[in-house]
């Protein structure tokens, strides 16, 4: 995929999965239902996911083959690994990465295809702790094991509310480095002298 296509696929999730999220949050507002948070959890990890492997695409199209990325990033971008097959010869096989590491694994390729200095606030902020309850909330209304598992308590209800506002907030900030980020390398390269 080359880097258009990459950066279109980006805007496309980003509006698709952005629409999908205010419908299930409007839905919610007048529907107040086990039913209408289950959707609005799904929805809105369905943009967090789909977003986050839209970043290490439009990074895969603007940076391989160049030195800024290493094997192993380029690797893990791919979602690959490698191994060996009954014959000996080496084997690409699919690698999932794991949420939510993959999501600050997302952010920092992103940063880095931009020059941008950006750390995503994981100590601090109390969002990423609610991010990782969040997954467990995500999971257990995707992969229910019991049907007390399908309502959510007030607790996983504010995990989840506190994690997208965590998202959102880093997203914002990490687009806004790269545009910083951006408009500087631009000057650079019309005043020809980088420093």
């Amino acid at each position: 995929m080359n880097r258009r296509t990459a950066v279109a696929q980006l805007k496309a999730v980003w509006r698709i999965l952005s629409n999908d999220v205010d419908a299930a949050t409007a839905y919610g507002q007048i529907e107040n239902t086990s039913y209408a948070q289950r959707a609005l959890v799904r929805a809105q990890f369905a943009l967090i996911e789909g977003l986050s492997y839209s970043l290490r695409q439009v990074t895969l199209a603007s940076l391989h083959g160049t030195e800024f990325l290493t094997e192993r990033e380029v690797a893990l971008l791919r979602e690959e690994r490698y191994s060996i097959d009954e014959k000996g010869r080496p084997k690409t096989t699919p690698q999932f990465l794991k949420f939510p590491d993959s999501l600050l694994f997302s952010i920092r390729m992103y940063v880095k295809n931009h020059g941008a200095t950006f750390e995503p606030d994981t100590k601090q902020h109390p969002g990423w702790v609610a991010m990782q309850k969040a997954v467990k909330v995500r999971d257990q209304v995707t992969h229910p094991k019991t049907s007390e598992s399908l309502d959510l308590s007030n607790e996983d209800l504010q995990s989840f509310v506190d994690a997208a506002a965590w998202w959102k907030m880093t997203m914002l900030a990490m687009f806004a480095a790269c545009k910083e980020a951006d408009a500087y390398w631009q000057t650079q390269l019309e005043e020809g002298t980088p420093r």
